[in-house]
């Protein structure tokens, strides 16, 4: 058998090369615009694309076998031919579909890898198959690998790449980027092409003739006509697609700047729109109805001359930041044709156009309603304020000036009760003296709870024992539990400190009050006091106290409302007495004091007021020894 030595045609090989990287700048050019694309688009223009990009690729093979020049007559099946153009098309659409989704899986990935090489690899040597020569074609193992290993680094790196660059966000890639890909795509598939061929030697038989059967498949011609149509076929469809896709572009752009202006014009607020110098360069028709100044009158003057000299300059800082492209909000004061202030929050912002500021665009909220309602408000604030303050000192005097002459009845009907009145006169004396008492205790209340509203309340610091303030608190209360039969009873925390610092005064109060109240609204079973030590922290003491009871209870709709002041939750309430003052007093108290208070309650079966205090641990002195 002799062998064949083949030459290759340098303008053939050279526009295969051509081919190669164009078909390439397309598929990466199609793989972006289809990341952009609407989805009910998307297939056509993927089908589409595979065909043109597909008939591409086969156009580089075949341009690249027909740079192949052997001293016999070449003729090509028709099956083979048709077969190895289905091949590409297929690799490209299978691409395609992985790097439009928008996240595939590393397995889908790979297996459109792998086809996309048996692809491109059954492309090429199904085209070296459908040659018809009267010649023994042998491949060489060595050049079969190192072509199909080109082969399986284009498929995967294609969709590696692109699929790579996509998750992080980045857009499409830029000009450079896309024509190296592609350059880099098209020397790979061309050099996986010669590798392949290389790898082909063609043994002719002896005795058969160089010319194959002029009837078997098509020659040369009829295939450069197929590839040139094809080709021509591409650069029709691009053109097309280029021009579908500018035009698709313009109409965008149209309907974009359409919505801006109806934006612009329709906007309630006053928009503007400056340079980068800060000149106006238009102004939407609210900037009349805000200002009353027409829009040819308000371009012709500069934006700051309308405001005072300190938010002009405020104006300018902001314009500044925002030429360094930070958005800025600001709050000015413009002046009306009229020559009344308007109050305008302004709201200025960069338009970005190829990424670096083209213009400054201001909207502006007319805020003089909300401005002056904010004024009244709070003039409406310190009136009330001050109300309150005229209000606290007018109680506090009078429960003053009340309390002087009330303690002076009760001086003189004490004074009777001891002179030995008999009958009828002792009776009344008595009446005017507990009357007297009440009364005394309605006005300490009303004037104790005007100093917390007037805020002129200070705790006091002093060393003092919390056994014996509890025990003096529930001793003022033993004569009456003792005459209707109740138990008062204390549960004492062991670690309590014997000595504390703080205000005993206000401490026994609120113990009195809780307690009185306890009283008062049991008719039988038993009051308890507990006493703990909740937490110690260095020398602060947090101390929890509860006072129980077994008496009426407290409906759980009253709960809330227990601490208001003058507050009565039901008739048996006002059946008792009381101003409604007592628990609101002990809770401005015991916050006071650092700490919270809360009631907890079931009708019949009792009710439990728990309160903390903030405390501190008084030092227990040493005991002083006497010398001899």
């Amino acid at each position: 058998m002799e062998h064949l030595q083949g030459t290759y045609s340098l303008p053939l090989v050279l526009l295969s090369f051509v081919i190669a990287v164009f078909t390439s700048y397309c598929a990466v050019e199609l793989c972006c615009r289809l990341w952009q694309v609407q989805a009910r688009t998307k297939a056509v223009r993927m089908a589409l694309g595979s065909l043109t990009l597909g008939l591409g690729f086969w156009s580089m093979h075949f341009v690249g076998l027909l740079a192949l020049r052997l001293p016999i007559e070449v003729r090509y099946n028709a099956l083979y031919i048709f077969l190895s153009m289905l091949l590409p098309v297929a690799a490209v659409l299978a691409g395609l579909s992985v790097l439009t989704d928008g996240r595939p899986s590393r397995v889908k990935m790979a297996a459109a890898g792998l086809f996309m090489t048996l692809a491109v690899g059954g492309m090429h040597y199904i085209g070296i198959t459908a040659m018809i020569i009267p010649a023994q074609v042998t491949y060489d193992p060595l050049f079969v690998l190192v072509s199909c290993g080109i082969a399986v680094g284009v498929s995967f790196a294609s969709i590696f790449l692109l699929q790579r660059h996509r998750s992080r966000g980045g857009g499409p890639p830029g000009l450079r980027v896309r024509i190296a890909s592609s350059l880099l795509f098209g020397v790979l598939l061309a050099a996986m092409h010669y590798t392949g061929m290389h790898a082909a030697s063609y043994e002719a038989y002896p005795a058969a003739p160089l010319l194959p059967d002029p009837d078997a498949g098509f020659s040369e011609v009829v295939l450069a006509t197929c590839v040139g149509a094809a080709s021509l076929l591409i650069v029709l469809v691009v053109s097309g697609s280029q021009m579908m896709d500018r035009r698709f572009a313009l109409r965008l752009a149209k309907q974009s700047r359409q919505r801006y202006d109806s934006i612009f014009e329709h906007n309630p607020d006053m928009v503007c729109l400056f340079d980068l110098r800060g000149h106006l360069l238009r102004v939407n028709p609210a900037v009349e109805r805000i200002t009353g100044y027409s829009a040819e009158i308000f371009l012709s003057r500069s934006f700051t001359s309308l405001l005072n000299r300190r938010d002009a300059a405020r104006v300018r800082a902001c314009f500044t930041r925002v030429l360094e492209g930070k958005p800025q909000t600001i709050e000015c004061t413009l002046r009306h044709k009229s020559g009344r202030k308007i109050h305008l929050s302004t709201t200025i912002v960069p338009m970005v156009a190829g990424g670096r500021i083209v213009d400054i665009y201001t909207i502006s909220k007319d805020i003089t309603e909300q401005k002056e309602s904010e004024r009244l408000l709070l003039q409406a604030k310190m009136e009330a304020e001050r109300a309150a303050r005229v209000n606290s000192e007018f109680l506090a005097v009078m429960s003053h000036e009340i309390r002087t002459p009330l303690n002076g009845i009760l001086a003189m009907s004490d004074l009777l009760l001891e002179a030995g009145l008999q009958g009828e006169l002792q009776e009344y004396v008595s009446i005017i003296n507990k009357s007297g008492t009440a009364l005394l205790s309605v006005i300490g209340d009303v004037l104790d709870f005007s100093k917390m509203e007037y805020g002129t309340v200070a705790l006091k610091e002093e060393a003092f024992s919390l056994q014996a303030c509890v025990e003096e608190s529930m001793g003022l209360f033993a004569p009456q539990t003792q005459q209707r039969q109740l138990l008062l009873l204390c549960d004492w925390d062991e670690r309590l400190p014997g000595q504390l610092y703080g205000d005993e005064g206000r401490l026994r109060q609120v113990l009195i009050n809780l307690i009185g109240n306890a009283v008062k609204f049991t008719e039988r079973g038993e009051i308890r006091v507990s006493v703990r030590e909740r937490r110690r922290e260095g020398e602060r003491v947090e101390l929890e106290f509860a006072v129980c009871d077994t008496g009426v209870g407290i409906p759980e709709e009253a709960l809330p409302s227990l601490f208001q002041p003058f507050y009565q939750h039901d008739a048996s309430a006002k059946k008792h007495g009381g101003t409604g003052l007592g628990l609101a007093i002990s809770k401005r108290i015991v916050e006071l004091m650092g700490g919270t208070i809360r009631a907890e309650s079931q009708p019949g079966q009792g009710s439990q007021f728990i309160f903390t205090v903030q405390m501190k641990n008084a030092p227990v002195p040493l005991p002083v020894e006497l010398s001899s």
